[in-house]
């Protein structure tokens, strides 16, 4: 369907056999400049950053949840995922996700900043 918006002022173009041009001219205008503004508004749409996805997941931070006889999971954004680390962690650490594979993160536990430093952290993961 929504190609049929790509072709819309060809189609309008039907206007002129049924009308008056003084009265289609008007509504032939009104259509072409509503479908530029349509274009615009889905080229610039396109082009915006990702704002899901494996790219935006490295890199920011989650919570764990439950550690489990090996079993890992950490909540992301709102959503609970499966988890893997090399190393120890603790429900209730913060960690950063370097690698998605699948529906299971691989995650490290965050550096250790001193008090200072840890408020001058931004905090990625409250931005969604």
């Amino acid at each position: 369907m929504h190609h049929v918006l790509l072709f819309l002022p060809l189609l309008a173009l039907i206007l002129f056999f049924f009308f008056p041009w003084q009265v289609a001219l008007p509504f032939y205008a009104l259509i072409l400049i509503g479908s530029i503004i349509g274009y615009w508004k889905a080229l610039q749409a396109q082009r915006q950053p990702p704002i899901m996805g494996r790219k935006v997941m490295i890199g920011d931070q989650a919570d764990v949840i439950t550690v489990e006889k090996g079993e890992i999971e950490v909540e992301y954004k709102g959503e609970i995922w499966g988890a893997v680390s090399s190393q120890l962690l603790q429900p209730g650490q913060r960690v950063i996700i370097e690698k998605v594979e699948g529906l299971t993160l691989q995650v490290a536990p965050l550096p250790e900043l001193a008090g200072d430093e840890r408020a001058e952290q931004p905090n990625r993961d409250s931005s969604g």
